[in-house]
């Protein structure tokens, strides 16, 4: 069972991302500010704050740095020790939606909301690739096997070869676009979650093999934690899933400690733990309690 820890509060806006670099926690909000956070003291760490000039939608942190896509399109990369930009670009002037990191060829992979995917080297921005798919909203990207999933609010989940950028396949798991997704490569599947509340497991094949309705709302957040996952809502809720998403394991709302505005995303931590960010201007730390070893006690 998953508690309640400390609560990070401090940003002054909704806050729209997160991401965690293995040391700190950082954060961008309707505030217009990208803050890190030391989680082992529940502070924010006022070394590093980023005032921006339009609020951002998504951070990545990683590979020494924190990346920031804000909503007139401008994406940079800052020196998380130096705190200096390294690079800064601005090139169609739409919002940013996504960002991934490909660590095997030091890539920042994003989308924005206009379905352009940009390929730039993490470090020096180098533009090294521009697919312009016109497929709406790029709401998120995955690496996984050296493959790039796409997922675009208007045609559906698209597949790419990170070696030469080929189009592998392409399917719909969710009505209106997905807005989460995760390769599950032990069991040789992929779990989306969208606008539709519904999570679905498509297989290796990318074929639809379950459909599980799993909130009122859109869904925002997807992680694994061992053999568990936890789903993120606009329904204010989050909820804790068995392996095969057969049965929610535990609910987590407000009076539980949770939220109370809509939950826009979750942050893998380590396998005990992760946070939860909402449009409440929280972030919570939640913590698996080894004491209590099922829903029954």
């Amino acid at each position: 069972m998953f508690q309640a820890g400390i609560v990070l509060n401090g940003h002054a806006g909704p806050i729209y991302s997160a991401s965690w670099d293995g040391n700190f926690l950082y954060s961008s909000s309707g505030d217009k500010y990208v803050t890190r956070w030391d989680l082992s003291k529940g502070l924010q760490d006022s070394s590093f704050t980023v005032k921006l000039e339009h609020a951002a939608y998504v951070v990545n942190a990683g590979h020494q740095c924190c990346f920031i896509g804000c909503t007139d399109g401008t994406l940079l990369a800052i020196d998380t020790e130096s705190k200096k930009i390294l690079w800064e670009h601005n090139f169609f002037g739409n919002a940013w939606f996504s960002l991934a990191i490909d660590f095997r060829h030091n890539w920042l992979i994003s989308g924005d909301s206009e379905g352009n995917l940009v390929v730039l080297e993490l470090l020096t921005g180098k533009r090294i690739l521009h697919l312009p798919l016109a497929a709406g909203k790029i709401r998120a990207i995955a690496i996984s096997e050296n493959r790039c999933f796409v997922s675009t609010q208007l045609i559906g989940v698209l597949v790419f070869s990170c070696e030469n950028w080929n189009e592998i396949a392409s399917w719909e798991p969710n009505e209106l676009g997905s807005n989460v997704l995760l390769s599950d490569l032990q069991n040789k599947r992929i779990i989306t979650g969208g606008r539709d509340a519904h999570i679905v497991i498509s297989d290796s094949d990318f074929e639809v093999v379950k459909r599980i309705p799993a909130h009122y709302q859109t869904i925002y957040g997807l992680i694994q934690l061992e053999n568990q996952f936890i789903t993120a809502s606009m329904d204010k809720t989050i909820k804790v899933w068995n392996s095969d998403f057969s049965k929610v394991e535990q609910r987590l709302e407000f009076k539980h400690g949770g939220h109370n505005r809509s939950v826009n995303g979750v942050v893998l931590i380590d396998s005990q733990t992760f946070v939860s960010y909402g449009d409440d201007k929280k972030m919570i730390l939640w913590k698996k309690d080894s004491r209590i070893f099922s829903p029954d006690h």
